[in-house]
């Protein structure tokens, strides 16, 4: 396979722009006091507001969470200390969105929640529910932007935003391994047995230790190295009712969980901006007039909103597209020429072309990782 192109970089995603639920730091605070932990100094030092750690409203950037998970690490010595904590989250950690998942009908329902609510764990987070012969493939991903080479990955390119920055920023590792840890646990909480992925799918980890731990906890999964994260459960086990179905408290809690996002989300223009287009692309009406004239402003004002958020519309539209092609190529439900209409190119080879030039595969090659 090959690297991307060398070339200037347009991505200005960095982990302060990235922010995460302050309950997250709620958990970490938790578990390190059990453990003797100066919580109160530690959060102090970094700038955390304790008060407001229970606030579901209230956010924390990536990178404040980075930084108190290596200082968890520095404190206790135990490099897989971040995953030891994540083990111990509860579904009241994730407030109205971890009563939702508890009332979902099936397990599959629980995943789509997941992933209709991923921004409400991580900002700029984006899951994907692919459908594959064998079963479901939860794949997470983030809405970044075109990455440069960078001589540090594996001889193959990414092709995955949440890859891309991982590498880019590899404390962030750290926060992904514990969460995907933490999915585990709660779906296991929620099912009242074990609830084991027959794959898990790995970008380089952050310390050897790690992988003794992550295969301690999952026993009996295949581990695949590839260009991105994800999980896949077998449809039996994605298809059975859970025990506390409930698809009434479920819809109570789905519409608190609306509310609080529209409180974080609804002056954010590049939420606003991936919207317009993921909805403008079904008809045909994705460019950057037809989305300044949805969000009734000028092309010349998105355009400087865009700007103070280190952005552009055409970034946007790219990272939209790249998700958006992985998920159809990796469900195999539309040709390649189909995806290529559905995502604004005029034919599947300009469509293939693109697509390896994002992620060094071609999308058959994509499609059997």
């Amino acid at each position: 396979m090959t690297f991307f192109q060398q070339g200037e970089n347009t991505s200005s995603l960095t982990p302060e722009l990235l922010n995460v639920s302050a309950n997250h730091a709620g958990l970490i605070a938790r578990e390190l006091g059990k453990r003797g932990v100066d919580v109160e100094s530690l959060f102090t030092e970094l700038d955390i507001d304790l008060p407001q750690i229970n606030n579901p409203v209230k956010r924390i950037s990536v990178e404040q969470i980075t930084k108190l998970l290596k200082l968890a690490i520095q404190k206790t010595g135990d490099p897989t200390i971040a995953l030891k904590i994540y083990q111990n989250i509860q579904l009241g950690d994730l407030d109205a969105l971890g009563f939702a998942i508890s009332c979902s009908t099936t397990y599959l329902s629980l995943l789509q929640r997941f992933q209709r609510f991923s921004t409400y764990i991580l900002s700029n987070g984006n899951i994907q529910i692919i459908e594959e012969p064998d079963g479901y493939l939860f794949l997470a991903d983030i809405e970044d932007t075109e990455p440069t080479l960078d001589p540090s990955p594996p001889s193959e390119a990414t092709g995955v935003g949440l890859a891309n920055f991982s590498f880019r920023h590899k404390d962030f590792m750290i926060l992904l391994e514990a969460m995907g840890l933490g999915f585990i646990k709660l779906s296991n909480d929620v099912c009242q047995q074990e609830i084991l992925p027959i794959k898990a799918y790995f970008l380089p980890l952050s310390h050897p230790s790690v992988k003794d731990e992550i295969e301690r906890f999952l026993p009996k999964c295949e581990f695949v190295n590839a260009p991105f994260y994800g999980v896949k459960f077998s449809k039996d086990i994605a298809e059975q009712k859970l025990p506390m179905a409930n698809p009434q408290m479920a819809r109570i809690n789905d519409e608190i969980i609306i509310k609080n996002l529209d409180d974080i989300f609804k002056n954010d223009i590049v939420f606003n901006v991936e919207t317009m287009i993921r909805e403008g692309l079904a008809v045909g009406e994705f460019s950057r007039s037809d989305v300044a004239v949805k969000l009734g402003v000028s092309e010349r004002k998105l355009q400087q909103r865009l700007d103070a958020r280190k952005t552009s519309f055409s970034d946007i539209l790219l990272r939209v597209r790249k998700t958006l092609a992985m998920q159809h190529i990796r469900e195999e439900k539309l040709r390649i020429n189909q995806i290529a209409y559905a995502l604004g190119f005029t034919n599947g080879s300009n469509f293939s072309r693109s697509f390896k030039s994002w992620t060094g595969y071609t999308p058959n090659e994509f499609k059997d990782l």
